[in-house]
């Protein structure tokens, strides 16, 4: 067993340490300069690993004997304290961002995502009114004027949003600073809302796509309604995360949640415009299908062949349902371990 000092090591040691101290306290004071401006999960975990690599450090040093040559430990302990210094800098240019300017462009990027939708949307319905008669321009009439009711009710609530922003960081609702501070002290919080806002976007930008999709005969009816419910969602998420630092008695919340309304009530009409518009090609599709001319052998094998298709139908649709209850459960676990 390795002899361990029992007094003060001799000078030339004695100088090696006091190096190794004194790199240690330049990554303490850099620690503690950067750590006031951490979201609390990154502090904690910059606290950890600057706690871990000291820790190692000191065992090591316990583990020597007066004829160990320090020298090796010194060398390796500058290295990695110089390479958590840079780390612990860049890091905190990285924390440096204004978290101010990131929300309002991400709140500007999902409101011009969601004009340019209703643009696309007016520009297909000129070219259907010129290219299109009959069902087919009913059908597009039906759908498209649903998605630009959507589209405007989603543009409401974004507006909306974004000034209920600005009033709960202005008037310091949980607590003072700036909206850079704000935004880094709650930075569960304004992840949830930057999520819900891209979220918002993305649906605008997919519900233009499938609607043209289902206009031009190549889409499905069945997709624009899971896409409509999509967008409720999303809407349905960044009113959630408005109103949980928001004044109850706020101007400005009473419109996010007469707009969220709105929004509701507007995806109601594009479920319903797209269940009577699949009715409506359905129909079109029976004309000039005459029955009574079958005969008994024709019905009986035409019966047989649609009870078989439709305990097929059947059959893909629990297969899907059990497929999306095992994602949504994997989904929900993976949300729960990351703390989400």
């Amino acid at each position: 067993m390795n002899q361990r000092w029992c007094v003060l090591p001799p000078a030339d040691k004695l100088s090696d340490l006091q190096n190794i101290s004194s790199d240690f306290g330049i990554v303490a004071m850099a620690v503690r300069a950067v750590m006031g401006s951490l979201s609390s999960d990154k502090a904690e975990t910059l606290h950890k690993r600057t706690e871990d690599m000291i820790q190692s450090y000191v065992t090591a040093l316990e583990s020597l004997s007066p004829d160990d040559n320090l020298s090796v430990l010194v060398e390796a302990s500058t290295k990695a304290l110089s390479a958590t210094i840079h780390d612990v800098n860049k890091q905190c240019a990285k924390e440096n961002v204004n978290m101010d300017n990131i929300v309002d462009q991400e709140m500007a990027a999902t409101a011009a995502a969601v004009n340019e939708a209703a643009a696309r949307i007016q520009e297909i319905m000129n070219s259907n009114r010129e290219h299109l008669s009959g069902i087919e321009l009913e059908v597009g009439e039906k759908i498209l004027g649903s998605c630009t009711e959507l589209m405007g009710a989603v543009r409401e609530l974004v507006i909306s949003s974004a000034q209920l922003q600005k009033e709960i960081v202005s008037t310091g609702q949980v607590g003072g600073g700036n909206a850079t501070e704000f935004y880094k002290r709650h930075s569960r919080w304004t992840e949830g809302l930057l999520s819900a806002a891209k979220a918002v976007g993305w649906g605008a930008s997919t519900l233009v796509t499938t609607a043209d999709e289902v206009v031009g005969g190549s889409g499905k009816f069945e997709q624009l309604e899971v896409t409509s419910h999509e967008i409720a969602a999303s809407t349905a998420q960044l009113v959630a995360a408005s109103r949980v630092k928001a004044n109850k008695d706020s101007a400005n919340l009473g419109k996010v949640m007469g707009a969220s309304k709105s929004v509701a009530n507007a995806t109601a009409t594009v479920v319903a415009a797209s269940k009577r518009c699949m009715e409506l090609t359905e129909e079109s599709k029976l004309v000039g299908v005459d029955y009574s001319q079958l005969s008994a052998v024709q019905v009986k094998r035409l019966d047989m062949e649609m009870q078989v298709k439709i305990k097929e139908l059947e059959n893909d649709l629990t297969k899907e349902r059990m497929r999306l209850s095992k994602m949504r459960k994997l989904h929900y676990h993976f949300d729960e371990s990351n703390g989400q």
